[in-house]
């Protein structure tokens, strides 16, 4: 199994353990949406960035948005480190963020490929179930704040020289991430941060290409069509309903199946910047 889909089917594994607390946070907010794109040229030049998942260094909006996840953020950079910004204030994405993680991916080629990669914030298991077997009264008044309490790494891959998997939040690669709620605006924020000699960029005036999401699977029912007779619809195959009666699938089209990709999220391709 592709090892990025393996790790996705091991957080959502973990899924069911949120969806009532998600529930119940869902129906107090109303979604939002997201603002439209702004035009840019290149990253923007920040300096100092503190990865604390306050985004007020970021300025009153982030300038671009991924409509379908409800999805807002910005990118930077300075001598030193690549940024990144993300905030959402649709509830059920926030919960699908703290289920799954929001996920940044670096192509230093400026192709719309995998390159290093950092997901944050994945719950620890064990945390995570000790905290929703508190009884209410005793859970946190919210429960966005309990569950980024139970984060204790940093997920990566795609590095030439650090190992795929979990690093400490506290790492000697320069690698950082936090995820916060603002309680101004009430948005799920996160902000990160990867070191530029960590991409080993043969040109450092090439764009990037990066790609911005919240992790996920998306599932859909297609036709399976390996069923159907080359003779047409006559010679399908039979099949029985409940009480004997023959039917023949969906009016023609054969059995229907799953079929499971991964959020494909959204590319942007921009140079660094100089101050």
């Amino acid at each position: 199994m592709n090892k990025s889909l393996h790790f996705y089917f091991f957080v959502c594994a973990m899924s069911f353990v949120l969806l009532n607390a998600g529930n119940a946070f869902a129906q107090k907010k109303k979604k939002e949406k997201p603002l439209p794109d702004r035009e840019a040229e290149s990253l923007l030049y920040l300096m100092p960035v503190s990865i604390d998942g306050n985004l007020e260094e970021w300025g009153d909006s982030l300038r671009f948005s991924y409509e379908k996840q409800h999805l807002q953020f910005d990118l930077a950079n300075d001598g030193t480190n690549l940024y990144i910004a993300m905030k959402t204030s649709d509830p059920d994405a926030q919960m699908q963020a703290l289920r799954q993680g929001f996920n940044f991916t670096v192509n230093v080629d400026g192709k719309k490929k995998d390159g290093p990669t950092i997901t944050f914030p994945i719950p620890d298991r064990e945390a995570l179930r000790s905290l929703m077997a508190l009884p209410d009264d005793e859970k946190p008044e919210d429960i966005r704040a309990g569950i980024l309490s139970t984060v204790k790494a940093i997920y990566i891959s795609g590095f030439k020289d650090i190992v795929d998997g979990a690093i400490s939040l506290q790492n000697n690669f320069g690698i950082h991430a936090k995820a916060a709620v603002d309680s101004a605006s009430d948005a799920l924020c996160f902000e990160a941060q990867i070191p530029l000699d960590r991409l080993y960029m043969a040109d450092e005036k090439a764009p990037l290409a990066m790609n911005i999401k919240i992790n996920g699977i998306i599932v859909r029912m297609v036709s399976d069509n390996s069923n159907m007779s080359p003779y047409g619809n006559s010679m399908r195959r039979r099949m029985y309903g409940g009480y004997g009666y023959p039917y023949y699938g969906n009016m023609g089209q054969g059995p229907m199946r799953r079929e499971a990709r991964q959020e494909p999220g959204k590319w942007i391709v921009l140079p660094l910047t100089t101050e």
